[in-house]
């Protein structure tokens, strides 16, 4: 006997018309709707190369999924479903409407005046239709759009990337594929004789990302065994194809190398003290404690950053204020040197290869405080149970041996008590550094795309936990 209903994903697909401003549309009874695809597992939003797959066996063509138009997620029922923009990755494929698909199903391509004489079985697909349609007769697309979310771009990009493997001697024997496609970024895979190339571009609408492909060629350059190799770069377009530099290892590793991890995090912060100046020209952004206390009142005062909050829990935030800006002072007067921070450094950023661990994913690098890097560390858990509460007792003396191994590594500027002092104080900014970019994100994204980074509430309530804690 099953314990759990199994999830169901189903993603409707808006396939767009080659040359004109038509969507594909099949009957069903005496309406109409989208044709879709069905996939008996949970698939979530950004895992474009399983929609892919599963739209491509139901249509009979190739397509590249552009974006998503709508996806919802139904837990209780344990129930997926979305409306996916693609086109066909091969224009000249021939759609044979009357037998599309091997089904005998009738089906058309509509435009917007076909579309008002039709019924369709979900009303809501219909306005989604109408809704893109009018985009497409427009022109008019939304203005904070990523590149890789609009018609073409994967051709384009595809492309460059098989371009510049010629040139650089790399065989392609397999079709590139999807890695992950979201609102900050795109990454792709391509299987090449040598090992897997991966291309990347990331969000420049995003103001606290980083120049990208300039820092990681930089970083590759003073910690070549520690960062991917970046093999090519365009600049205007923000591309860049990094050699194999193996998968994730994931959060299932033991405490001895997750210590390892740390030492060596810590030494590349430490040796980049030196560089700071470097790294800032070339497009690591300033977040120091300075500058994070010039962001506390934006943030605090930010009415669409603070709509999930209750008014208690804003309220809160506003005494708040003051002892966050406290503590800024208070951490800056330790000797703990300003240096480079990763942003979003966690077991899944980071790989092993070749004896060696890589970081990777540094569109949130800049210079701050070096603690802030460590926010896994300083979260903890709000279990209720005892058996979860033991569970996180334990986690917590887990947490406390990596602290006190990474910060055995700055005891050249502070002796361990000391830095045990300037832990507790970076708690909290750490959890403000982290709100921000967040803010920022959300700012910065379209409407749709918002729920895939709404971790800022999160954050803030980390923030009032951890005060209502300190003061009882």
């Amino acid at each position: 006997m099953k314990l759990f209903k199994p999830w169901k994903s189903c993603f409707y697909v808006l396939l767009l018309h080659p040359t004109e401003a038509k969507v594909l549309i099949r009957s069903s009874n005496d309406n109409y709707c989208l044709p879709y695809a069905e996939i008996n597992k949970e698939i979530w939003f950004d895992d474009f190369q399983a929609i892919k797959n599963a739209i491509e066996q139901e249509l009979s063509i190739s397509v590249n999924v552009i974006h998503y138009a709508t996806y919802q997620v139904d837990k209780e029922q344990r129930k997926i479903q979305g409306i996916y923009v693609v086109e066909q990755h091969k224009p000249t494929e021939v759609i044979h409407l009357a037998t599309w698909c091997d089904h005998a199903v009738p089906a058309l391509w509509a435009d917007l005046q076909t579309l008002e004489s039709l019924s369709f079985t979900d009303p809501e697909q219909k306005s989604t239709i109408e809704a893109y349609l009018l985009e497409l007769e427009s022109g008019n697309t939304p203005e904070l759009r990523p590149p890789w979310a609009q018609p073409g771009w994967f051709s384009e990009a595809s492309e460059w990337i098989e371009s510049q493997l010629e040139k650089l001697g790399y065989k392609q024997i397999a079709p590139i594929e999807y890695v992950r496609n979201w609102s900050i970024s795109c990454v792709l895979k391509i299987q090449t004789t040598a090992g897997n190339i991966y291309f990347k571009q990331a969000s420049t609408f995003l103001p606290l990302f980083c120049d990208e492909p300039i820092v990681t060629t930089e970083l590759a350059s003073l910690f070549p065994q520690h960062i991917p190799t970046v093999i090519s770069i365009d600049r205007q377009r923000h591309w860049m194809l990094l050699e194999d530099f193996g998968k994730p290892i994931g959060s299932n590793v033991s405490l001895k190398v997750q210590q390892d991890i740390y030492r060596l995090f810590a030494q590349i912060q430490m040796q980049s003290v030196e560089h700071r100046a470097h790294l800032l020209a070339v497009g690591c952004l300033n977040r120091g404690l300075d500058v994070l206390h010039s962001q506390i009142d934006p943030l605090m005062n930010d009415e669409n950053s603070l709509s999930e909050l209750s008014t208690a829990e804003i309220d809160r935030l506003y005494t708040l204020a003051p002892k966050l800006k406290n503590l800024c002072s208070q951490l800056a007067s330790y000797k703990i040197p300003e240096t480079l921070v990763h942003g979003d450094v966690h077991l899944n950023n980071i790989a092993s290869y070749k004896d060696s661990y890589l970081f990777f994913d540094w569109t949130d690098s800049c210079i701050s405080h070096p603690f802030f890097d460590l926010f896994e560390l300083f979260l903890e858990g709000n279990q209720k149970s005892f058996l979860g509460r033991l569970k996180g007792l334990w986690k917590q003396k887990f947490k406390q041996r990596l602290r006190d191994h990474y910060l055995s590594q700055w005891t050249q500027y502070e002796p361990q008590e000391s830095l045990l002092d300037a832990w507790k104080i970076a708690k909290p900014l750490c959890l403000l550094h982290h709100a921000v970019t967040y803010q920022s994100m959300i700012s910065n994204l379209e409407t749709r795309t918002k729920q895939e980074v709404n971790a800022l509430p999160y954050f803030l309530r980390e923030i009032i936990r951890y005060y209502s804690l300190v003061d009882n």
